[in-house]
């Protein structure tokens, strides 16, 4: 007989066991109410019935919300496209906050010395932070969470040294929402040929083989062509500057060229609210000047994070403690600047700052426990706060409160590459 002397199981700490009931409960009640209103006001509504469609016509539309995604995200979908539409938002629903739980868990592991002792304050302020945020994607029936997901598990792969895996998900991440594609321009700057080489083999085999193989070569080409003209061009930041009617110019599109676009020229950030146009300009620029001044502050962000992310660390793997806090932080940067220069930015596309939130958060409470003070760190956090209060005001949402929470994250980011990792 073998014998073997198995270590005994620790318990579970009871901090983990409550957080696990108080999520179940309010699992619970996010996949109540996506259920009740599937079917007026949620972007899942809009995936089912193209689902539906697909499934029924063997055709994806364009005419039926799903007009700025991939054909391989029609496909993708496909599966809820089975089940009826409440029964399909609230699994959608439970199944992204499960996602979300399980991704502060991944970044909790990365960044607690020791995580099994329970989740830390860091952690607790980094997930109340993105709450807001959060409970609008689920709600919603996005699938930013899954994003996410996807995002947060690339990079803790890439830390466990699996960049064939890690690369995958990243591909499959930017075919979903193409945002986090982004991020492969950061792991090719930092040399990390297999992590990307997945990612576009990922891209390449799902994105185009999946259709030609459902569609056909001259649909799925004509499909890409559609979403080329309707994603890129048509929501272009060129077009949202310089058109004299721009789209998507509600408040909650908090994007840097919509946000530019309000403040430089009077256009209603409300259109056909009760009380009249919601104007926050305070300019009236013509649109080269607007275009311009676009271009400047996005060389800036994408100047700045290309430099540090070449420059700082130089090795791989990173040595030692600073380095890998360092390179931890520039992922974070990355992931800011996917948001800073995206086309549209809606609110629920903010739970993708939770990675560089979180880094933050741990480097405050690691500086509270070294008798330091991480002031910017710190002073981010707050500023977040300040931004996700300011949701229940709209002229503040138009000026872009939301937009500056992440560049106020991207600013503290990079002054942590020049200080002392605590």
């Amino acid at each position: 007989m073998i014998v073997t002397n198995d270590p005994p199981r620790r318990p579970w700490p009871p901090a983990w066991r409550a957080l696990l009931i108080v999520g179940v409960v309010y699992g619970i009640a996010v996949a109540g109410v996506a259920a009740w209103r599937a079917d007026s006001t949620s972007d899942f509504r809009d995936f089912w019935e193209n689902a539906v469609h697909f499934r029924q016509t063997g055709e994806i539309a364009a005419d039926l919300g799903v007009h700025n995604y991939l054909p391989f995200f029609t496909i993708f979908m496909l599966p809820w496209g089975l089940l009826p539409l409440p029964a399909g938002a609230a699994l959608f629903a439970a199944l992204s906050l499960a996602l979300f739980a399980v991704t502060v868990v991944l970044v909790e592991n990365l960044l607690a010395d020791v995580p099994s002792r329970g989740p830390r304050t860091a952690m607790w302020i980094a997930a109340a932070l993105m709450l807001p945020y959060v409970h609008s994607c689920a709600v919603l029936g996005n699938v930013g969470l899954l994003v996410l997901f996807l995002v947060v598990a690339a990079w803790f792969l890439v830390e466990r040294g699996r960049e064939w895996p890690a690369g995958a998900a990243l591909g499959l991440a930017a075919l979903i929402k193409l945002l986090p594609g982004v991020l492969i321009v950061f792991f090719l700057l930092k040399g990390r040929w297999r992590v990307a080489a997945a990612a576009g083999l990922v891209m390449a085999v799902f994105g185009i083989g999946a259709p030609v193989a459902a569609l056909g070569p001259a649909t799925t080409w004509a499909q890409h062509e559609g979403f080329y003209r309707r994603a890129l061009v048509e929501h272009s930041a060129i077009q949202t500057l310089a058109a004299e009617k721009p789209r998507k110019t509600l408040y909650n599109n908090n994007a840097l060229p919509m946000v530019l676009r309000r403040l430089l020229s009077p256009v209603d950030a409300a259109p056909g609210r009760p009380g009249g146009p919601l104007l926050v300009n305070v300019a009236d620029l013509p649109p080269r000047a607007r275009v311009i001044v676009y271009a400047a502050l996005a060389a800036g962000l994408v100047g700045v994070s290309v430099v540090l992310t070449v420059l700082r660390p130089r090795r791989w793997p990173p040595e030692g403690a600073q380095e890998v806090a360092l390179l931890r932080g520039q992922y974070g940067l990355w992931c800011c600047l996917m948001l800073l220069v995206a086309p549209l930015m809606w609110t629920h596309y903010l739970p993708l700052a939770y990675w560089p939130l979180a880094w933050l958060a741990d480097r405050t409470e690691r500086s509270r426990r070294a008798g330091r003070t991480d002031r910017v760190a710190a002073a981010a956090l707050v500023l977040w706060l300040v931004a996700a209060a300011l949701l229940a005001w709209p002229p503040a949402r138009a000026a872009g409160a939301q937009l500056a929470a992440v560049v106020v994250l991207w600013l503290a980011v990079v002054a942590a590459q020049f200080r002392r990792s605590t």
